[in-house]
């Protein structure tokens, strides 16, 4: 079955999420908040849903979690921003992968991109299907921080376009910097 891709949707934006922001939420567990502070790629959930308060992952997240922890050198320290009891996926049963939403270091940025884009070429071998052919959802937050500055970087287009187009966000967001 073939899934006609129309436009990849890219935006780069400022947003208020951070680290900081994220340990104070109500759905951060108390007793793991130690461990969740050391992370410097952390899976967040999806807020607000459907109802007020909901706190939802897609459906693909225990993978990507388990597929970056067997995946990612030692650098990489990653975590779940919930409590395994509260976990709770959404199923859209749509034919686009929406990989779980994450917030990664800056420093890491290119290293949480290679590791997206593996996991979503994984999952489509897995679903026999065509990168070109398969959408993917992505959104990755990237702080700086010494800056607490952070960008909101959303993907939606084939997950053939995925690497491709965050290695060149990631050139045009750290090399302004640098300049």
């Amino acid at each position: 079955m073939k899934h006609e891709i129309i436009d990849t949707v890219l935006n780069v934006s400022d947003t208020d999420i951070t680290f900081d922001g994220i340990y104070e939420k109500p759905y951060i567990p108390i007793e793991y908040m130690a461990d969740i502070k050391k992370a410097n790629l952390l899976i967040i959930p999806n807020e607000g849903f459907r109802d007020e308060g909901d706190v939802l992952f897609p459906e693909t997240t225990r993978e990507f979690f388990d597929f970056i922890k067997e995946t990612a050198g030692d650098d990489v320290i990653v975590d779940i921003a919930v409590s395994d009891e509260d976990f709770q996926c959404i199923e859209l049963h749509s034919a686009a992968i929406e990989v779980a939403t994450i917030i990664v270091e800056s420093a890491l940025f290119s290293i949480a991109i290679n590791l997206v884009s593996s996991f979503l070429y994984d999952l489509i071998k897995k679903y026999h299907r065509k990168a070109e052919d398969t959408s993917a959802k992505v959104k990755i937050i990237t702080e700086e921080t010494d800056k607490k500055k952070t960008k909101m970087i959303t993907y939606e287009g084939p997950v053939s376009g995925v690497k491709d187009t965050l290695d060149q966000v990631a050139k045009d967001l750290f090399s302004k910097d640098k300049v």
